[in-house]
């Protein structure tokens, strides 16, 4: 049986050979080991690799040699199961073949005699070794900690496009704490992967270096919005002038994160140039931009911007313009007596016309604080007065509800439109004369009955006598 199996290593098909192997490693040591061993030089990478793994298994005489030479195989695959059947041969005399494979081209291979090594119980005798271990095991920042040696092996790992974790690389290099760092981390902003750019990036923002200035200001184009929102974010940090405009240009960007960093890095730069920008970000469709701005331009404390704040204090969200009264707060404390305040008012007017009912209470609000609004603005006297701006958003609220769809929503409106006995009323009641519901007619019958309407002759009087089933005023 055992002679049929060792002609089966010699079949074209390399599924045979490997299926020999399998039964190989099932005999005793005297019968599998030499097979075994011939099989290491099968020109099929996937049968070496079978045979190596069998190999692992026997503690005979020969085959610890035979699976150091295998740690030169041209193939990764192989040399990494060598590396692992070393370790599980247990046998420590192969530490110094194992110690070579640190310097391995695969970063499989490395890991793996990392592994093998810490197993058998080797511990390094240079830092250069030490440095080694660490990056093979992938302990990047431990590597680090060597200072400038693990300089050279950390750029290596980072440029090795097969490395895993590349960007625990770039955050080991930015933690060595020499000059000599920035290079590398420059070339690594045009890396492939965009989670290594961003690494880079968040490195350069804690060197803070007006030498990747540039480079930084380049990313604020990069096709990965993550790359763009962090590049804008690091150039914040670092403050450098020659970053406004490219800035500026990013606060129309299309992804909303790369505006948003984009707004708090000209916050943090506090120049005034970027105060008109900023502004007419207050109009952004996110609200999380939205606030950020108002937060940037209390840093800039630039009065310019108390116009367009008190405009925001009719945002159709609610943080949004309680962050504005803040910074309201903060940049004039009077801002309700300023010329900026009543720069606002029109703004302010038509959002009183918002299909939003918080919209119009928070700008009938805003125009309520804006003091002499009586002496100035007549038409707004009613909303200086609460009681006056409640009554007008409910008559504005019933009048909405004449136009929804439920039946029974139209006849509560217009049963309450009679009782609040405003003439405003009295035209989209006329209206619901019109309403297909019977009931809802009625009500609205009711309604201008209360308001003291007179209907025109002909056809709004047959209208409302039908209405009220043969009623009449």
């Amino acid at each position: 049986m055992n002679w049929w199996t060792l002609q089966q290593l010699k079949f074209k098909n390399p599924q045979t050979r490997r299926q020999a192997i399998e039964k190989l490693a099932a005999q005793p040591p005297s019968d599998a080991v030499p097979g075994l061993l011939s099989a290491i030089e099968d020109e099929a990478p996937e049968v070496r690799v079978a045979a190596v793994q069998a190999l692992g298994r026997f503690q005979e005489e020969g085959v610890v040699p035979a699976l150091i030479g295998l740690l030169r195989d041209p193939e990764a695959q192989v040399r990494e199961a060598a590396a692992a059947a070393l370790m599980q041969a247990g046998d420590n005399s192969c530490a110094d073949a194992l110690v070579s494979v640190l310097n391995d081209p695969s970063p499989s291979v490395r890991r793996r005699a990392a592994k093998a090594l810490d197993f058998l119980g080797w511990q390094p005798a240079k830092d250069g070794e030490r440095i080694q271990k660490a990056i093979a095991l992938g302990e990047f920042l431990r590597a680090a900690g060597f200072g400038v040696a693990a300089l050279d092996p950390l750029v290596k790992a980072l440029r090795d496009p097969g490395y895993p974790n590349r960007r625990l690389v770039v955050e080991a290099l930015s933690q060595i704490g020499d000059e000599r760092v920035l290079k590398p981390l420059i070339s690594a902003l045009a890396d492939t992967d965009p989670h290594v750019r961003v690494a880079a990036i968040e490195a350069l923002a804690h060197i803070r270096d007006p030498r990747s200035v540039e480079p930084l200001n380049k990313l604020l184009n990069d096709r990965d919005p993550s790359v763009r929102s962090q590049a804008a974010n690091a150039l914040g940090k670092i403050s450098d002038a020659a970053s406004i405009e490219r800035l500026v240009r990013s606060l129309k960007d299309a992804n909303w994160s790369v505006r948003k960093s984009a707004v708090e890095a000209l916050g943090r730069m506090k120049d005034e140039r970027a105060v008109a920008p900023l502004c007419e970000v207050l109009k952004d469709a996110d609200n999380d931009v939205r606030e950020s701005t108002i937060e940037a331009l209390s840093l800039l404390r630039d009065l310019s911007a108390v116009e367009f704040l008190v405009a925001t204090l009719a945002d159709p969200q609610t943080s949004v313009r309680n962050a504005a009264a803040g910074a309201l707060r903060k940049l004039d404390p009077d801002w309700q007596v300023s010329d900026a305040a009543r720069r606002a008012i029109p703004v302010l007017k038509a959002a009183l016309g918002n299909k939003e009912y918080w919209v119009r209470q928070a700008a009938a609000d805003a125009l309520s604080k804006i003091n002499d609004a009586k002496q100035s603005e007549p038409s707004l006297q009613a909303f200086a007065d609460p009681a006056s701006f409640k009554r007008n958003v409910a008559v504005d609220a019933l009048l909405q509800a004449l136009g929804d769809w439920d039946r029974d929503l139209r006849q509560a409106a217009a049963e309450a439109l009679g009782r609040i006995n405003d003439k405003r009323a009295i035209a989209p009641l006329v209206h619901c004369l019109e309403d297909a519901d019977e009931w809802v007619k009625r009500s609205a019958v009711q309604a201008l009955k209360s308001l003291g309407w007179r209907p025109e002759p002909s056809a709004t009087r047959a209208s409302l006598a039908t209405a009220e089933n043969g009623a009449s005023f």
